[in-house]
C-alpha cells in the first residue's frame, strides 16, 4: 500500500532546498566566468536565513497534520529572526525570549486537550488518549476494531502494547506529541508501520518487522522535541 501522504509531506521541502542549491551554484558559476561580480554573489550569503523561511513556508503548505504545520511555522520564524540579525534590523537575545517557548508549549497542550474532549472517552474500544507528565503510563490495547490513539508525553513516558489488537478497516493512526519524554509502541508482526513523525533534536526509530503487504497498517504522526519514539514488534 503506497503512502501518498508521506511522499507529499517530504517532497516539497526537498525540492525547495534542491532548487536553492542549484540557484546558488549557477550564481557561483556566473561569477567564476565573469558574468557577475564575485563580491556581489558572496554578499548574498547574508540572506541565507531566507532558506529557512522558504522551507518553513513549504512545510506549512504541504503538511496535513497540525504538528507538522506548527514545525513549519517555527522554522520560518527562526529564519526571520536570523535574517533580522544578519541585516541588523533588530537585536534579539534568545535568552530574553525563551519564556515564549514555554507559553507556546502550554498553549499547544491546552489545544490538544480541548480536541480530546470532543474526541470521545479515552477508554473506548476504538480510540484511546493518554497524557504523561513527569510520570509513566502503560497501556495494553485488545480491541478488535482499534482506530486511533493520541499520546502526549512531557518529561514522562508512555508504553503501548498493540499485540492483542487488530483493525477493522486495515488501518489505524496514532498521533504523538513528545517533549523531553519517550513513547514505546509494540505492534503485532503482521502490522506495517508508516512513520511520519517529525523530530526536532530527538529520534523516531522503527524496529517493527511488518512488510508493505501486511494485513494491517499503523500510521504514526506528530512531533518529537528532545525526546524519542520507538516502534517494535
Amino acid at each position: 500500500m503506497t503512502d501518498q501522504r508521506s511522499e507529499g509531506f517530504g517532497l516539497a521541502p526537498r525540492v525547495v532546498v534542491g532548487l536553492l542549491i542549484v540557484g546558488f551554484g549557477l550564481l557561483l558559476t556566473a561569477a567564476n566566468i565573469g558574468w557577475l561580480d564575485p563580491n556581489d554573489v558572496w554578499a548574498l550569503l547574508r540572506y541565507w536565513p531566507l532558506v529557512l523561511v522558504v522551507i518553513g513556508a513549504a512545510k506549512i503548505m504541504t503538511s496535513e497534520t497540525r504538528s507538522s504545520r506548527t514545525a513549519g511555522g517555527l522554522i520560518a520564524l527562526v529564519g526571520l529572526w536570523l535574517l533580522a540579525q544578519q541585516l541588523y534590523v533588530i537585536r534579539i537575545r534568545p535568552a530574553d525570549w525563551f519564556p515564549l517557548l514555554l507559553i507556546g508549549l502550554g498553549l499547544l497542550l491546552v489545544s490538544r486537550a480541548r480536541q480530546r474532549l470532543g474526541f470521545g472517552p479515552s477508554g473506548t474500544d476504538r480510540t484511546m488518549s493518554d497524557f504523561a507528565f513527569w510520570s509513566g503510563v502503560k497501556r495494553r490495547v485488545s480491541s478488535s476494531a482499534f482506530r486511533h490513539a493520541e499520546l502526549t508525553a512531557v518529561m514522562g513516558g508512555i508504553d503501548v502494547d498493540l499485540r492483542p489488537a487488530s483493525t477493522e478497516s486495515g488501518e489505524a493512526i496514532i498521533d504523538v506529541f513528545v517533549v523531553m519524554g519517550g513513547i514505546e509502541i509494540i505492534v503485532p508482526p503482521d502490522w506495517s508501520v508508516s512513520n511520519q513523525i517529525l523530530t526536532v533534536m530527538g529520534a523516531s526509530e522503527d524496529k517493527s518487522v511488518g512488510t508493505q503487504d501486511s494485513r494491517h497498517r499503523l500510521i504514526l504522526r506528530g512531533m518529537v522535541i528532545m525526546g524519542g519514539v520507538e516502534i517494535k514488534t
